[in-house]
Protein backbone atom coordinates (compact mmCIF):
# COMPACT_ATOMS: atom_id res chain seq x y z
CA UNK A 1 0.00 0.00 0.00
CA UNK A 2 1.25 3.46 -0.81
CA UNK A 3 -0.36 5.01 2.29
CA UNK A 4 1.79 3.72 5.19
CA UNK A 5 -0.65 4.97 7.83
CA UNK A 6 -3.47 3.03 6.14
CA UNK A 7 -5.79 5.95 6.61
CA UNK A 8 -8.65 6.21 4.13
CA UNK A 9 -8.31 8.86 1.47
CA UNK A 10 -12.08 8.73 0.97
CA UNK A 11 -14.39 7.86 3.79
CA UNK A 12 -17.09 5.29 3.09
CA UNK A 13 -20.32 7.23 2.60
CA UNK A 14 -22.66 7.23 5.58
CA UNK A 15 -26.14 6.45 4.20
CA UNK A 16 -27.54 9.22 6.42
CA UNK A 17 -25.38 11.73 4.53
CA UNK A 18 -26.32 10.36 1.09
CA UNK A 19 -28.98 11.67 -1.24
CA UNK A 20 -32.24 9.72 -1.13
CA UNK A 21 -31.58 7.58 -4.23
CA UNK A 22 -28.07 6.63 -3.09
CA UNK A 23 -29.27 5.85 0.45
CA UNK A 24 -32.00 3.57 -0.94
CA UNK A 25 -29.52 1.79 -3.19
CA UNK A 26 -27.12 1.25 -0.27
CA UNK A 27 -29.98 -0.10 1.87
CA UNK A 28 -31.05 -2.45 -0.93
CA UNK A 29 -27.52 -3.78 -1.44
CA UNK A 30 -26.86 -4.14 2.30
CA UNK A 31 -30.12 -6.06 2.75
CA UNK A 32 -29.18 -8.32 -0.16
CA UNK A 33 -25.72 -9.03 1.27
CA UNK A 34 -26.88 -9.09 4.90
CA UNK A 35 -24.34 -6.50 5.99
CA UNK A 36 -22.64 -3.25 5.10
CA UNK A 37 -19.32 -3.60 3.30
CA UNK A 38 -17.08 -0.51 3.23
CA UNK A 39 -16.34 -1.10 -0.46
CA UNK A 40 -20.00 -0.48 -1.31
CA UNK A 41 -20.12 2.64 0.82
CA UNK A 42 -16.86 3.87 -0.71
CA UNK A 43 -18.18 3.36 -4.23
CA UNK A 44 -21.28 5.31 -3.11
CA UNK A 45 -19.12 8.45 -3.16
CA UNK A 46 -19.81 8.25 -6.91
CA UNK A 47 -23.59 7.55 -7.00
CA UNK A 48 -23.73 6.75 -10.72
CA UNK A 49 -20.98 4.15 -10.26
CA UNK A 50 -22.81 2.63 -7.29
CA UNK A 51 -25.89 2.33 -9.50
CA UNK A 52 -23.81 0.71 -12.24
CA UNK A 53 -22.14 -1.70 -9.81
CA UNK A 54 -25.45 -2.67 -8.25
CA UNK A 55 -26.67 -3.65 -11.70
CA UNK A 56 -23.41 -5.52 -12.35
CA UNK A 57 -23.66 -7.41 -9.03
CA UNK A 58 -27.26 -8.39 -9.82
CA UNK A 59 -26.37 -9.55 -13.32
CA UNK A 60 -23.28 -11.49 -12.24
CA UNK A 61 -25.31 -13.38 -9.65
CA UNK A 62 -27.27 -14.90 -12.55
CA UNK A 63 -24.35 -16.14 -14.66
CA UNK A 64 -23.60 -19.79 -15.30
CA UNK A 65 -20.39 -19.56 -13.26
CA UNK A 66 -20.43 -21.41 -9.96
CA UNK A 67 -19.96 -19.62 -6.66
CA UNK A 68 -16.52 -21.24 -6.41
CA UNK A 69 -15.63 -20.00 -9.92
CA UNK A 70 -16.68 -16.49 -8.96
CA UNK A 71 -14.75 -16.51 -5.68
CA UNK A 72 -11.66 -17.84 -7.45
CA UNK A 73 -11.87 -15.02 -10.00
CA UNK A 74 -12.39 -12.41 -7.26
CA UNK A 75 -9.47 -13.72 -5.22
CA UNK A 76 -7.15 -14.01 -8.23
CA UNK A 77 -7.92 -10.42 -9.19
CA UNK A 78 -7.65 -9.11 -5.60
CA UNK A 79 -4.29 -10.81 -5.07
CA UNK A 80 -2.85 -9.81 -8.44
CA UNK A 81 -4.08 -6.22 -8.06
CA UNK A 82 -2.73 -5.96 -4.50
CA UNK A 83 -6.12 -5.06 -3.06
CA UNK A 84 -5.69 -4.74 0.71
CA UNK A 85 -9.47 -4.76 1.14
CA UNK A 86 -10.72 -7.48 -1.22
CA UNK A 87 -8.30 -10.23 -0.19
CA UNK A 88 -9.54 -10.34 3.44
CA UNK A 89 -13.12 -9.62 2.36
CA UNK A 90 -13.14 -12.66 0.08
CA UNK A 91 -11.36 -14.75 2.71
CA UNK A 92 -14.22 -13.81 5.01
CA UNK A 93 -16.76 -14.87 2.38
CA UNK A 94 -15.17 -18.26 1.71
CA UNK A 95 -14.84 -19.05 5.42
CA UNK A 96 -18.01 -17.50 6.85
CA UNK A 97 -20.60 -17.28 4.11
CA UNK A 98 -19.90 -20.09 1.66
CA UNK A 99 -20.65 -23.76 1.91
CA UNK A 100 -17.37 -24.73 0.25
CA UNK A 101 -15.64 -27.92 1.26
CA UNK A 102 -12.21 -27.75 2.92
CA UNK A 103 -10.37 -28.52 -0.34
CA UNK A 104 -12.04 -25.61 -2.17
CA UNK A 105 -11.32 -23.21 0.69
CA UNK A 106 -7.68 -24.34 0.75
CA UNK A 107 -7.30 -23.72 -2.99
CA UNK A 108 -8.83 -20.24 -2.84
CA UNK A 109 -6.65 -19.45 0.19
CA UNK A 110 -3.59 -20.43 -1.87
CA UNK A 111 -4.74 -18.05 -4.61
CA UNK A 112 -5.08 -15.28 -1.98
CA UNK A 113 -1.34 -15.71 -1.35
CA UNK A 114 -0.56 -15.31 -5.04
CA UNK A 115 0.14 -19.00 -5.53
CA UNK A 116 -0.50 -20.88 -8.75
CA UNK A 117 -2.78 -23.88 -8.56
CA UNK A 118 -1.30 -26.91 -10.29
CA UNK A 119 -3.82 -29.71 -10.51
CA UNK A 120 -6.60 -30.86 -12.80
CA UNK A 121 -9.38 -29.06 -10.92
CA UNK A 122 -11.90 -26.61 -12.32
CA UNK A 123 -10.45 -23.90 -10.05
CA UNK A 124 -6.98 -24.42 -11.53
CA UNK A 125 -8.45 -24.10 -15.04
CA UNK A 126 -10.32 -20.94 -14.01
CA UNK A 127 -7.17 -19.41 -12.57
CA UNK A 128 -5.30 -20.08 -15.82
CA UNK A 129 -8.19 -18.56 -17.79
CA UNK A 130 -8.27 -15.40 -15.66
CA UNK A 131 -4.52 -14.96 -15.93
CA UNK A 132 -4.50 -15.43 -19.70
CA UNK A 133 -7.49 -13.15 -20.26
CA UNK A 134 -5.81 -10.38 -18.26
CA UNK A 135 -2.37 -10.94 -19.77
CA UNK A 136 -3.68 -11.07 -23.34
CA UNK A 137 -6.49 -8.56 -22.82
CA UNK A 138 -8.96 -11.17 -23.99
CA UNK A 139 -6.91 -12.15 -27.06
CA UNK A 140 -6.76 -15.90 -26.57
CA UNK A 141 -5.33 -17.86 -29.48
CA UNK A 142 -7.57 -20.35 -31.26
CA UNK A 143 -5.76 -23.22 -29.54
CA UNK A 144 -6.13 -21.61 -26.08
CA UNK A 145 -9.82 -20.97 -26.73
CA UNK A 146 -10.33 -24.59 -27.82
CA UNK A 147 -8.31 -25.90 -24.88
CA UNK A 148 -10.51 -24.10 -22.34
CA UNK A 149 -13.60 -25.41 -24.10
CA UNK A 150 -12.21 -28.96 -23.92
CA UNK A 151 -11.67 -28.41 -20.19
CA UNK A 152 -15.35 -27.57 -19.70
CA UNK A 153 -15.44 -23.79 -19.91
CA UNK A 154 -18.03 -22.65 -22.41
CA UNK A 155 -17.71 -19.52 -24.54
CA UNK A 156 -20.52 -18.04 -22.43
CA UNK A 157 -18.48 -18.65 -19.28
CA UNK A 158 -15.43 -17.05 -20.87
CA UNK A 159 -17.44 -13.87 -21.43
CA UNK A 160 -18.86 -14.11 -17.90
CA UNK A 161 -15.29 -14.41 -16.60
CA UNK A 162 -14.40 -11.20 -18.42
CA UNK A 163 -17.36 -9.51 -16.75
CA UNK A 164 -16.15 -10.73 -13.33
CA UNK A 165 -12.67 -9.39 -14.13
CA UNK A 166 -14.22 -6.00 -14.99
CA UNK A 167 -16.24 -5.97 -11.77
CA UNK A 168 -13.15 -6.83 -9.73
CA UNK A 169 -11.09 -4.19 -11.48
CA UNK A 170 -13.57 -1.51 -10.41
CA UNK A 171 -13.66 -2.65 -6.78
CA UNK A 172 -9.91 -3.37 -6.49
CA UNK A 173 -8.86 -0.08 -8.06
CA UNK A 174 -11.42 1.88 -6.02
CA UNK A 175 -10.19 0.32 -2.79
CA UNK A 176 -6.57 1.05 -3.62
CA UNK A 177 -7.38 4.63 -4.64
CA UNK A 178 -9.57 5.33 -1.62
CA UNK A 179 -7.58 3.20 0.86
CA UNK A 180 -10.94 1.73 1.87
CA UNK A 181 -10.84 0.74 5.54
CA UNK A 182 -11.36 -2.92 6.37
CA UNK A 183 -14.68 -3.99 7.82
CA UNK A 184 -14.48 -5.10 11.46
CA UNK A 185 -15.76 -8.55 10.46
CA UNK A 186 -13.00 -9.03 7.84
CA UNK A 187 -9.99 -7.88 9.89
CA UNK A 188 -9.21 -11.36 11.23
CA UNK A 189 -8.71 -12.53 7.62
CA UNK A 190 -5.76 -10.19 6.88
Amino acid sequence: MDNPKCEPRMAPLDPLAADNATAKLLQKRERKWGKAFNVTRTIANAPAVLEMMDSVWESLSRTSLSTADRELIAMEMAASNGCHYCVPAHRYVIHEESEFDAATIKKIERVSLGQTLADDSRLCTMQRLVRLLVEKRGGLSDSEFASFQSEGISPQQMIETIAEIAHCTVTNFTNRLAQTPLDNFTKKYC
